[in-house]
């Protein structure tokens, strides 16, 4: 951008410059180590997108749109009676598309219409930002609109428009989950020019002692990230509760919530966006298209798989882990608002908690992994063995007695501090997994393909919940469908060889970059 304005005092145009040439020359300059002033702007960056979406699009949005459905919706028991949401674990339905359905089920369908929603918008764009300084400025322009979104919510001055918390829902999840793709990418990219795996060259050391020292600053870049992004769910939750609080747990308390994280997310994202440093990529082919270039680009990765099997495998394994890990707290919250009759405040309170504990989590399994020079992999398989024993207790008790098994209020408070304990380990270390397997040059496009092996398999969690629960009238039978699979996806990831697929990726970013430098100096 510097570049740009000290050319336009000379009244160039920018078809009498060679702009690729220019950025081709700046991305072969010496490799800049990482700045303090850089990590904290990028957890900073991180920790405030993340209050959106942990606070108002995981919870604040679904209880939005359950209440306004509610308050829309009819008796269970007989259509002609208006939903009487006085009473204790009232039953109502609302019509939807000329089929009843109860409100709990509607924001699970909604979620799944995000995830689709979401995996198209990213394939569509991530890919690009790769190239050049894009990766900061499509980070901004998205916070941008994820601010705007969250506003979007003042239209829903009645009940009956919740049709248009429907439609926001997914738009604010697809901008949230974009920002995502973009921030994560720096994690890899961090690893490399971290002062300690620099040193580390520049010794002459190994390259198994390298990748060890790479591993593990890149596991403590991501603990950390991962705990102050908990910090700052923590104060957006504050103010929500608030909020909550002085407006009586309203509609419109609600919306109120649900824009302020809007406004935090984008404020926070404009402070510290002149210290997040671009990283900039290869610069971007001329006169291509963005959302063409993307999928065909997208295409080519996805059928080199022979070149990247490791990856792949890791990719399917992360498919089937997701959506069983995202499974698990969406039926919880449903049961925990539905049945044990938690209100606005209860929910935001259990939601902190969730929070608090992740981070204190993050941090225990954080020096857990060092005291005993743990790796990546073990750690994942650490968390999903405490996953599995959630899910025992879910399962099984409910076969024995119906006065346990996510019957008590006391169960909704134990099975959040438990699973707020482990659950930001399993994110953090499955993203440190693929950063260890990603090719240097497409961080974007793999974590575009990380979030879409996320989203585009999430939408089946809701969407199968909601049938079993339309079946069988009882959400707790629909904790079977993650430990499926869980249990799949741990038999998958357990092949993946983290070793060969280091190997994999330096090799296919060495002849991509090969062929690059091949093709750039045939035509300039």
């Amino acid at each position: 951008m510097a570049s740009t304005h000290r050319l336009s005092h000379h009244n160039y145009s920018l078809s009498e410059l060679d702009l690729t040439s220019h950025e081709e020359k700046q991305h072969k300059l010496n490799v800049v180590p990482l700045k303090r002033s850089e990590v904290w702007a990028w957890y900073i960056q991180n920790a405030t997108y993340c209050g959106y979406g942990w606070v108002g699009g995981f919870l604040m949005i679904p209880l939005l749109i359950q209440d306004a459905a509610s308050r829309n919706g009819v008796e269970a028991s007989n259509h002609a009676l208006p939903c009487n949401m006085t009473v204790q674990n009232f039953k109502c339905v609302t019509l939807v598309l000329g089929h009843y359905l109860e409100p709990g089920t509607i924001s699970l369908y909604i979620s799944s219409i995000s995830s689709v929603l979401s995996f198209f918008c990213s394939l569509s764009i991530s890919t690009v930002a790769d190239h050049g300084s894009y990766r900061k400025s499509l980070l901004i322009v998205f916070s941008i609109l994820g601010c705007i979104n969250a506003l979007g919510f003042f239209l829903l001055q009645s009940q009956k428009l919740f049709w248009v918390a429907a439609i926001l829902s997914p738009l604010g999840w697809t901008f949230f989950n974009i920002c995502g793709v973009f921030t994560h990418s720096y994690l890899p990219i961090y690893g490399r020019v971290h002062q300690d795996v620099l040193a580390a060259k520049a010794r002459g050391e190994s390259q198994s002692t390298v990748r060890k020292i790479e591993e593990q600053v890149v596991n403590d870049l991501s603990a950390y990230s991962v705990g102050i992004a908990n910090v700052g769910s923590v104060i957006v939750h504050a103010v929500s509760i608030g909020i909550s609080l002085a407006m009586k747990e309203s509609m419109l308390g609600l919306e109120i919530a649900i824009a302020f994280a809007g406004v935090w997310w984008l404020m926070w994202m404009l402070i510290v966006a002149p210290w997040l440093d671009a990283r900039p990529g290869l610069p971007m082919p001329k006169g291509k298209n963005w959302i063409a270039y993307s999928w065909k680009k997208t295409y080519n990765t996805v059928t080199s798989f022979r070149q990247l099997p490791e990856i792949f495998k890791f990719m399917i394994a992360w498919f089937i882990l997701s959506d069983g890990a995202n499974t698990i707290p969406a039926i919880l919250f449903v049961i925990i608002y539905r049945e044990l009759s938690f209100n606005h405040t209860h929910s935001l309170i259990i939601s902190v908690l969730l929070a608090i504990m992740a981070c204190l989590g993050a941090y225990f399994f954080l020096g857990i992994r060092k005291l005993w020079k743990l790796t990546t992999k073990f750690m994942i398989m650490l968390t999903l063995f405490l996953y599995a024993l959630l899910l025992s207790y879910l399962i099984i008790v409910p076969y024995f007695t119906k006065s346990l098994g996510l019957r008590q209020t006391w169960e909704g408070w134990a099975c959040t501090v438990y699973m707020g304990f482990i659950i930001s380990t399993f994110y953090s270390s499955m993203r440190v997994m693929l950063s260890e397997l990603c090719p240097e040059g497409d961080e974007n496009e793999w974590f575009s393909l990380y979030l879409l092996a996320d989203k585009g398999s999430s939408w089946m969690g809701p969407f199968v919940t909601g049938a079993i629960y339309t079946w069988t009238g009882d959400y707790r039978k629909a904790f079977w469908f993650p430990v499926a699979l869980m249990a799949v996806g741990v038999l998958i990831l357990s092949t993946v060889d983290m070793d060969k697929g280091k190997d994999e990726a330096r090799n296919f970013a060495a002849d991509k970059k090969a062929r690059y430098e091949a093709e750039y100096q045939t035509k300039y």
